[in-house]
């Protein structure tokens, strides 16, 4: 089996668990304004854990978060390297726009649907920004994945 088809299998049998880590993220409200991204930030925490990934959390200091208008945010970074090579970083926000009128669905439901091209979770932030957290961490457990079975990474 090829590096990509190792990493599209994976993808392919993990979208399910993908897809319930992307849902526990639009459970929680992080609507900026008024900019209070604590408890998305602990539960992005908690979930990357879970996955056993190691994450750092870097609050923002008060002086930075209230020149932005925000009430809170921490920074976290998930670190993986394969060995000797380039880094590459991937960078995603856990703020999402207020719901504003004219939902038909709970934005923090995370219900999901069957629509015209499959199934469609609803929610703030299930297509922009905590779709990006799900993509990232997924990706990155496929890769992880791909060297266990004896692909070779570097960087």
């Amino acid at each position: 089996m090829t590096i990509v088809d190792r990493i599209g299998a994976f993808i392919d049998g993990d979208f399910a668990r993908e897809t319930a880590f992307l849902a526990e993220l639009v459970k929680v409200p992080s609507d900026n304004p008024p900019g209070d991204c604590a408890a998305h930030a602990a539960r992005a925490m908690a979930l990357l854990e879970q996955l056993g990934l190691t994450v750092e959390a870097h609050p923002v200091p008060g002086s930075a978060i209230e020149a932005a208008g925000m009430k809170s945010a921490t920074n976290l970074i998930v670190r993986h390297r394969f060995g000797d090579g380039p880094t590459v970083a991937l960078n995603a926000h856990g703020d999402v726009v207020p719901p504003g009128r004219g939902w038909t669905r709970d934005p923090y439901g995370a219900v999901i649907e069957d629509g015209p091209h499959g199934k469609v979770m609803f929610g703030r932030g299930a297509a922009v920004s905590k779709s990006d957290f799900a993509t990232y961490t997924f990706a990155l457990l496929a890769l992880k994945d791909a060297v266990a079975n004896g692909a070779k990474l570097g960087g």
